[in-house]
């Protein structure tokens, strides 16, 4: 088993961020050390999904169909080691009873109202370093839990976003396969040509960690740049979950309801989107979807039941947050 490595630079934040304005802020959880960067998105209308005859795109992706979204922040980043550990070390058995534990409004909810994760077996990290990286193997149970400890910390409504919203994120405006120029036959290693000439990665090297800029481990947001919004690591490094039940034809019985969308009311996996770290550029396009896969990412786990928390065989997941703009 591992113990959580706990941050010791900086202060121990005492209030959560006053936030006046539909504007970007640095949320500050209150009993730690850690602080979110969040980016306010503005809401708008976007073409969600793909058409038929694009380059890579698959059946689940169509039909492409107009949503529109309201504004909401989003993570400028997947949640990192740092803000992760907070979590685990006031939620774990041994930290619920913690005196220091502080909740937003100086309320105290109960202490035991929010069950974290058990101790990871191994490194969680795969020993590629923790810090500002994205946490990953973690369930999607585990990010939901995160955002609900997040939520009685700071006082506002945290949460994984909506399949919609995280396209519309992603895309930053744009209407392109990224939100950055180029076409996935140029960046992708599939296909004769590019797998004999190469292809040319200078502009997508910006933007993305992937399979050919990524030596098979995740890597610092600060390695890329922002899109549009403002948001880092929207494709690439790892994928991201959502909150959405996954369906293949979600879009077909969907389509009617275009004003933020929930996906499916029902399903057995979830969502994940933006492609990780050993993926190939046609992975990373802003409509590609997937879905968690429970059985295959706890194949090797050796607890019997099976961890609620933690992935046994899927190091390039993990997730970012949203919050809801006050109406």
């Amino acid at each position: 088993m591992t113990t959580a490595p706990i941050d010791t630079t900086g202060p121990v934040y005492t209030e959560p961020a006053s936030v006046t304005g539909f504007t970007n802020f640095i949320e500050t959880i209150p009993g730690t050390r850690a602080s979110i960067s969040m980016i306010a998105v503005p809401g708008g209308k976007f073409m969600m999904g793909s058409n038929k005859g694009d380059k890579f795109s698959r059946p689940d992706e169509y039909p492409a169909h107009e949503v529109t979204i309201s504004p909401f922040f989003m993570g400028e980043m997947e949640v990192t080691w740092n803000q992760y550990w907070a979590f685990y070390v006031e939620t774990m058995s041994e930290g619920r009873t913690k005196p220091e534990v502080i909740y937003a409004n100086n309320s105290r909810p109960d202490v035991d109202a929010v069950s974290g994760p058990t101790p990871p077996f191994g490194m969680p990290d795969q020993g590629w370093g923790m810090g500002n990286r994205p946490a990953i193997t973690m369930t999607h149970y585990a990010a939901e839990t995160f955002c609900q400890w997040l939520s009685l910390k700071t006082g506002r409504h945290y949460r994984l976003p909506t399949e919609a919203e995280w396209e519309y994120a992603a895309r930053g405006g744009t209407e392109t396969p990224y939100f950055f120029e180029g076409k996935p036959s140029s960046f992708s290693s599939q296909g004769l040509w590019n797998s004999i000439f190469g292809t040319d990665t200078t502009t997508i090297n910006r933007y993305a960690i992937y399979a050919l800029n990524s030596k098979n481990r995740t890597q610092e947001p600060s390695r890329v740049a922002a899109n549009p919004f403002g948001l880092r690591n929207m494709l690439g490094n790892v994928m991201e979950y959502c909150q959405d039940w996954y369906a293949e034809d979600a879009y077909e019985k969907g389509s009617a309801n275009t004003v933020n969308p929930k996906g499916p009311a029902t399903g057995t996996d979830y969502v994940v989107r933006g492609g990780c770290y050993n993926d190939d550029a046609s992975e990373l396009r802003c409509a590609a979807r997937r879905h968690s896969d429970y059985e295959a990412w706890l194949k090797t786990d050796p607890q019997n039941p099976k961890s609620i928390w933690w992935l046994s065989d899927m190091k390039g997941i993990g997730f970012r947050v949203v919050c809801d703009a006050e109406n």
